[in-house]
């Protein structure tokens, strides 16, 4: 289903939304509210990287937990920052 590329992105972007939501001592639940969804399990499953996070959630995520997209997305994760093989 995913590469082992896309699982390592997909497992990194979580811990680094879990580690900011941790700073701002959010709860999964209040997170999971800021971003329009009705419980935490989405936000569960993003930082355990077991589903991705949708391109469309990115700017309510990076508003709620004051950071940039840098931040919680690793430039290496983004095909077009990759160096040619």
């Amino acid at each position: 289903m995913f590469d082992d590329e896309s699982l390592q992105a997909r497992r990194e972007i979580g811990a680094r939304v879990r580690l900011r939501r941790k700073e701002l001592g959010l709860t999964q639940c209040e997170l999971a509210e800021a971003l329009g969804h009705n419980s935490s399990h989405r936000i569960n499953q993003i930082e355990l990287g077991r589903i991705r996070l949708y391109a469309e959630e990115l700017p309510k995520l990076i508003e709620a937990l004051r950071c940039s997209v840098a931040d919680i997305i690793p430039a290496d994760s983004c095909p077009h920052h990759r160096e040619s093989d």
